[in-house]
């Protein structure tokens, strides 16, 4: 059973108050007494954030929505009328709302039987990250590609896309891609980031490297070190990291990356699998870039 650590909010002498707990994270319930009229601070609570695919309004404008959004809001995190929550489009437009009401819709329509209508308060958009990071990677086994792109969006990555390699070995269906684009919009909204990681075609190295919208970076052991300072990104623009599957690129597929004039590096000691290895790289250049800004 979780516990999260609340305290005392607006109570003189609080630090010699014992911390109370929420003992069921569904439905809260305070250990009594609760001074104060019952008036608590939650420690690192987090405005609920809702992902939306229509454009979001400005301010004093309403919108209402259906669905899972209205279903995750209502009945995970209970919010209610008056509540705040934060609205992303994926495209860098961040807005802060009020819930202004909840109205029963018929169960036939998408809503599930609710709608939730918001006030939009404000609105700002964020422009998109330099450097861009485009990840192409062989696709890895079962569930190790979820949570790999789970990690690439809480890191920043701009788009992720399946590469196809002589040694791999997993071809994505258009239904397996279909998916990660709902893991990846599930995690935008848990990180909070402005920019929708995009899920791209498949493209073999060829196409990649014929791409000159990019830097390139093939990710392999037998590549210098990676250097933030000097490395790719430094102009800004779009980056893209080529990952290879377990069984290591080819040799011709070395070859072509050098006479294209991609920057072959390795990110760490150690042989890595496909989806730490695109994880590492990334959080690399993405820090390099952070710390050139």
């Amino acid at each position: 059973m979780a516990e999260w650590a609340i305290t005392w909010a607006g109570v003189a002498g609080a630090g010699d108050t014992p911390a109370l707990r929420i003992i069921d994270e569904q439905t809260p319930q305070l250990k009594p007494p609760c001074p104060n009229n019952g008036k608590i601070a939650i420690l690192g609570a987090a405005m609920h954030r809702v992902f939306l695919e229509q454009a979001i309004p400005e301010p004093g404008e309403a919108l209402s929505i259906e669905g899972e959004e209205a279903v995750h809001a209502l009945r995970v995190k209970r919010l209610r009328e008056g509540d705040a929550v934060r609205l992303l489009d994926g495209a860098g437009v961040v807005a802060e709302a009020r819930i202004d009401g909840v109205e029963r819709v018929p169960r036939a329509s998408r809503g599930g039987g609710s709608s939730v209508r918001l006030m939009v308060v404000s609105r700002s958009e964020e422009p998109r990250p330099e450097p861009w990071l485009e990840v192409l990677t062989a696709t890895p086994k079962g569930a190790r590609v979820d949570e790999m792109i789970d990690q690439l969006s809480q890191i920043g990555a701009g788009s992720w896309g399946p590469l196809r390699t002589e040694r791999g070995i997993v071809d994505p269906r258009p239904a397996k891609l279909d998916r990660l684009e709902r893991l990846a919009r599930e995690a935008a909204k848990q990180s909070g980031r402005a920019w929708l990681m995009r899920i791209a075609p498949e493209r073999t190295l060829g196409q990649a490297l014929g791409d000159g919208g990019a830097e390139n970076i093939v990710a392999d052991a037998s590549g210098e070190p990676y250097h933030a300072a000097g490395g790719a990104g430094a102009r800004g623009g779009a980056v893209r990291l080529l990952v290879g599957p377990e069984g290591g690129w080819t040799s011709g597929e070395l070859a072509a990356a050098r006479a294209g004039g991609a920057v072959i590096a390795r990110f760490g000691p150690h042989t890595m699998r496909i989806e730490t290895a695109a994880v590492a790289g990334a959080a690399v250049i993405m820090a390099g870039a952070t710390a050139r800004g």
